[in-house]
């Protein structure tokens, strides 16, 4: 089963191969930040601080949804300031392997 951390939580969490993360955390009791639960809000953003490579492709909605994320943090924090950052969003990223993250 992989295993999903938050950046400064001494907690772990498991989850099932494909299983969405919000999913996967809310079962055990974890709640993350959330609005529309179809990925177009943006309220479960998230960034992938290792294992980027654990979760399945985001789909065309999420990317589109990533893509606003990206424009928008770099209005906040400067042009280039999202260069090697991995923004998701928890309520579709689907987990096939270990993944640490924070909320946004």
């Amino acid at each position: 089963m992989p295993t999903v951390s938050i950046e400064g939580e001494s907690l772990t969490y498991q989850t099932k191969e494909n299983e969405i993360l919000l999913d996967a955390l809310e079962r055990q009791g974890k709640d993350l930040p959330h609005g529309c639960l179809a990925g177009s809000c943006g309220a479960c953003r998230i960034e992938i601080l290792s294992g980027a490579e654990n979760l399945l492709e985001p789909s065309e909605l999420e990317t589109n949804t990533i893509d606003a994320i990206r424009l928008n943090y770099e209005r906040q924090n400067g042009d280039g300031s999202a260069d090697g950052k991995t923004f998701r969003l928890s309520c579709r990223a689907k987990v096939i392997g270990d993944i640490t993250f924070k909320t946004l």
